[in-house]
């Protein structure tokens, strides 16, 4: 317990410092090394506290576990990417919402009843990676439109000009859009393999919006690689994709879980 309280504590000061950055006229990140320990402390923090996730009959994975995991990864498929591409700026939505997710898990706990076998821990991993990758595109449009609403009314301020550059950024959300949709491909491949009955499982209306989702994503991948689609209409169909496979998720799981349980 005493972990998890740390790493809500360290991934809140981050992000506030990140926002300090970025508001305040600043030139050096004076906090970039602070940050990176706080954010290094919290990720080994909350790996530590997914051991009692495990138990002989399964892994439980209900929707406290599941959402303070893909929290937990999409902070590391962050913490990576900024390594070599200008991405901390991320931070400032993605390190209080992992905080969340961990108060979340603290005040509403998964029972143990929640198990999820063994055998389709592949399936769930492969699903929890390509929603943290899809949800770093979503943070990803979400400051590429805040930029682009900037730069259409000419309001330059200190916070844009510490954003990268326009195209810069719409490399990125593409890059990330195109790796969140091979792992999702390979997610809904793993779940028809190894999940049986769809139906019986309470499974059907999950796998239907995963796959509208998945289909959503896909045309927005080969429509910018064939026609070049960009701009505001492909931000928002990023949005709507990843909030329809939000609801496939971590709705299912609500409701199941915790509404009609």
């Amino acid at each position: 317990m005493i972990l998890s309280y740390l790493s809500i504590i360290a991934f809140l000061v981050s992000a506030f410092l990140l926002a300090r950055y970025f508001i305040k006229d600043e030139i050096q990140h004076q906090y970039q090394q602070t940050i990176t320990l706080m954010i290094s402390f919290a990720i080994i923090s909350q790996a530590l506290t997914f051991t009692d996730f495990w138990t002989q009959q399964g892994i439980i994975f209900g929707l406290a576990n599941s959402a303070s995991f893909a929290a937990w990864l999409i902070v590391i498929l962050l913490f990576i990417a900024s390594i070599s591409k200008p991405v901390h700026s991320l931070g400032i939505i993605v390190y209080p919402m992992a905080a969340l997710t961990i108060m979340f898990g603290i005040l509403f706990p998964d029972s143990g009843e929640k198990l999820v076998p063994l055998s389709i821990a592949s399936h769930v991993f492969l699903s929890i990676s390509a929603y943290a990758l899809l949800a770093l595109s979503v943070c990803q449009s979400v400051l590429l439109k805040i930029l682009d609403s900037h730069l259409h009314k000419k309001q330059i301020d200190g916070f844009m000009n510490k954003l990268p550059a326009l195209q810069t950024m719409e490399d990125l959300l593409f890059q990330s859009l195109l790796m969140g949709c091979i792992l999702l491909t390979l997610s809904l491949a793993t779940g028809f393999i190894f999940v049986d009955d769809f139906f019986a499982q309470h499974l059907s209306h999950k796998t239907i919006l995963s796959v509208i989702a998945w289909v959503v994503f896909v045309v927005i991948v080969i429509g910018h690689r064939i026609f070049g689609w960009r701009g505001k209409s492909t931000i928002l169909a990023t949005q709507i994709g990843f909030f329809v496979l939000v609801l496939a998720y971590f709705g299912t799981k609500l409701v199941l879980e915790r509404l009609i349980a």
